[in-house]
């Protein structure tokens, strides 16, 4: 019997799903360490109960005085919502058809179309990980308004592999915060240019577009930071470490404005080195400033997460104190040593972003999932015709997002140069 398009979806699915959900998973380094903290999300959203505010009922009295009046604690709610993520491969008709006989053939063909996407799917996850969840690509930082083809934006994404050619992205007017102030509103990246910062795109850019603009992926919706629904939705992609731990300002997230006087507790630590614009050589006494901020306000820091660049910076300010430690013992799963630093491993990941260090209590920090990767199979079919065309498609599917109990004992550094002529952080 020839194989079909029933017995190929059943055996993709057992083939490939394992290792997709897995291999992604402990591949984007931040998630790996945070999914032991997982929470499973049921129903619409995620309701997390704050305690806050100690009661005012205590107090030392004399003989005979009146006690102390009657206290309460405080408590706030943070709530999040699930972001929607996917990964889609095609196969055309003639591709199954001259393997049709052969479904251990067919798999193979698939399987380089299945990898790539989970390479892609790892590499745009760890791009939302480290975001701040406005799924801003990269800032434009040159005047656009002359309809020129080349968007000129921080070297980082670009060396990141974030943006590359090929790749359909939209502009963000900053002014008006909509998507795509003329038409076309989509925007094919011809090259990128890593050493100069920029990105060739094509057709020209509108001539709506200026400095303070930002890219973003094709077909990501963004709102507004206003409250909806009790839920600070910025866009559509998932609330990354830079919205938890914002480096400047206090910010909206789980439904409370840090921003405000009452609820300054949810805000974070921060301290940045820069000075007259510049970053400025970290010391041993920045990484302990910050960690008594983050002991002051009752954290128990687990990890520090920072670039290569900064990592290297740390070693150098070590040198011979350096501790290199088993990373089984510290379940980092690079395949790299790493150093310790008041018991704390230093890890470096490619996707942190550059000149930063977090000091993390990882305890507060978790990933709100209803499952793990999955295929979209809930007709049965893992594989199913594209309507009207001749071809097939498989999709890959996970609804998640990052949220925090706390956020007053995470701690961020900023503005951190490397290297002996305090340069800015290449990220290695």
């Amino acid at each position: 019997m020839a194989a079909n398009l029933t017995t190929l979806s059943n055996v993709l699915k057992e083939y490939y799903l394992g290792p997709v959900a897995e291999q992604l998973n402990n591949e984007v380094l931040l998630l790996s360490r945070l999914e032991s903290r997982s929470e499973d999300l049921v129903g619409k959203r995620a309701y997390v109960p704050l305690h806050y505010g100690r009661s005012t009922g205590v107090g030392a009295r004399a003989e005979s005085a009146a006690l102390p009046a009657a206290g309460r604690q405080s408590y706030e709610k943070a709530v999040y919502d699930l972001k929607y993520l996917y990964g889609r491969v095609e196969v055309t008709g003639p591709s199954m058809a001259k393997t049709k006989n052969e479904a251990g053939s067919f798999l193979q063909a698939l399987k380089s179309e299945l990898d790539g996407v989970r390479n892609d799917l790892k590499k745009d996850l760890a791009r939302q990980i480290y975001g701040d969840g406005t799924a801003a690509l990269a800032t434009v930082v040159t005047d656009a308004s002359n309809s020129t083809t080349v968007a000129v934006v921080g070297s980082e994404p670009l060396r990141k592999g974030q943006i590359y050619a090929g790749m359909v992205v939209n502009v963000v007017d900053a002014s008006s915060g909509i998507i795509g102030g003329a038409t076309p509103t989509q925007y094919t990246v011809s090259s990128v240019n890593v050493t100069d910062g920029e990105v060739t795109v094509s057709p020209a850019l509108a001539a709506a577009f200026a400095v303070g603009d930002y890219l973003i992926r094709d077909g990501v919706g963004i709102t507004d930071v206003t409250t909806v629904g009790e839920v600070n939705r910025w866009s559509d992609e998932v609330d990354g470490i830079q919205r938890i731990i914002p480096s400047a300002g206090a910010n909206q997230f789980g439904g409370i404005n840090a921003a405000t006087a009452a609820n300054s507790w949810w805000d974070n630590q921060r301290i940045d080195l820069t000075v007259s614009s510049n970053p400025k050589l970290l010391a041993l006494s920045d990484l302990q400033q910050a960690l008594n901020l983050v002991r002051i306000a009752g954290g128990m820091p687990t990890a520090m997460i920072t670039s290569l660049g900064v990592q290297r910076s740390v070693y150098e300010l070590l040198d011979d104190q350096v501790q290199y430690i088993n990373p089984e013992s510290l379940s980092y799963a690079a395949g790299f040593k790493t150093l310790s630093y008041n018991g704390m491993p230093i890890i470096a990941d490619i996707d942190a972003p550059y000149g930063t260090l977090y000091i993390l209590d990882e305890s507060t920090l978790k990933v709100f999932s209803d499952q793990d990767w999955h295929f979209l199979d809930a007709d049965g079919m893992t594989l199913r015709q594209v309507t009207g065309y001749d071809k097939f498609e498989a999709i890959m599917a996970r609804y998640m997002n990052l949220g925090a109990t706390r956020r007053n004992n995470q701690c961020v550094i900023t503005g951190i140069a490397v290297g002996a002529d305090d340069t800015a952080d290449a990220g290695y």
